[in-house]
């Protein structure tokens, strides 16, 4: 389920609510789902792998409980919950900042360098001064991604560039960072039902 930010603290803490109460209510054999993890997915930002940590344990700690051993692409179990944290980050920098663009970027330069050649240089060449495109570098990756593919995606959002019809399987394939989400959504410690 997303939820437009990680700032959406008091919607993501409703909705975790509800499902609890909903499995807790039901009748034993009503659901075909007999158990559930919850994994949060983040951007490091500017502020980092470590901070965005704290943060995310100072903010849930009331609900999943001690959430000291919780780390980027790891697993805990939390108030009877299988719960996972992974933050996109540059595995590269020292100080563990930047985005998921910051991996999509590059398989997008590799999957169009033609098209995304160009695209850097519209954005160069036609951005104003106070565009939102030059708030910071994730903007400026996500327009130039969204504007190489556009050609087999008139009209899409970046969730449609990079995904149905837009890059190629081979890019998140060879991703370093696609393997290790892959990795870390396949690796839910299920309990035995």
């Amino acid at each position: 389920i997303g939820t437009n930010g990680r700032d959406q603290i008091a919607g993501v803490l409703r909705i975790l609510e509800e499902l609890k109460i909903t499995f807790a209510r039901a009748k034993t054999g009503s659901f075909e789902i007999t158990q559930y993890a919850t994994a949060f997915l983040f951007d490091a930002d500017n502020r980092g792998l470590e901070l965005t940590l704290d943060d995310f344990r100072r903010h849930y700690n009331a609900y999943f409980g001690n959430m000291t051993d919780l780390e980027h692409g790891k697993w805990i179990t939390g108030n009877g919950i299988a719960l996972g944290c992974f933050v996109f980050h540059d595995t590269d920098a020292r100080e563990k900042t930047g985005t998921l663009e910051t991996h999509v970027f590059p398989m997008a330069e590799d999957a169009w360098p033609d098209r995304f050649s160009a695209a850097k240089k519209f954005m160069e060449d036609n951005a104003r001064e106070g565009d939102a495109v030059h708030g910071n570098k994730a903007k400026r990756m996500k327009a130039t991604i969204t504007t190489a593919g556009q050609f087999n995606n008139p009209g899409s959002p970046l969730s449609e560039i990079i995904g149905r019809n837009g890059l190629p399987k081979e890019q998140f394939e060879n991703s370093p960072a696609s393997r290790e989400l892959a990795e870390f959504l396949t690796a839910v410690p299920w309990e035995p039902a």
